[in-house]
């Protein structure tokens, strides 16, 4: 009976320690999928810009719509426009973006609940930037 009860236990202990294992180990590969950065790519170049855009206090704002025009090519004859939303977390990111732009610097626009900011981006000063864009609060 002893015995019975000491196998017993020590079946039942490696039947918790494998329930576990499976379950933080599904836990944890769930965790390390990063959600993707909703991304537009201009097929122009290798420059890229992303974007972090939040209201004051840091709390990150959904589909705020951001939108560029580019001109480009022999005096700037070639025209791209491109807009994109925000994720969750308030970012976005544009790439394949020119080294050289017609009339420089790049514009981009970005609103949220009608309120409009505007960020200049120089792709021949710095190819990859990073902009963090606060909203004011109405």
């Amino acid at each position: 009976m002893i015995r019975s009860i000491r196998s017993s236990r020590i079946l039942w202990q490696a039947l918790v320690t494998v329930a576990l294992g499976l379950g933080f180990g599904g836990w944890a590969s769930a965790r390390s999928q990063a959600t993707s950065v909703p991304t537009v790519n201009a097929s122009l170049g290798a420059c890229s810009v992303d974007f972090t855009v939040s209201q004051k206090l840091n709390h990150p704002l959904y589909n705020a719509q951001i939108s560029v025009r580019i001109a480009y090519g022999f005096l700037g004859v070639k025209k791209m426009e491109l807009q994109i939303g925000t994720d969750s977390e308030g970012k976005a990111r544009f790439e394949g973006l020119p080294s050289e732009v017609h009339n420089p610097p790049l514009r981009f626009v970005v609103k949220h609940n009608g309120r409009t900011k505007a960020v200049d981006y120089w792709p021949r000063v710095r190819c990859h930037s990073e902009y963090s864009v606060i909203m004011d609060a109405r």
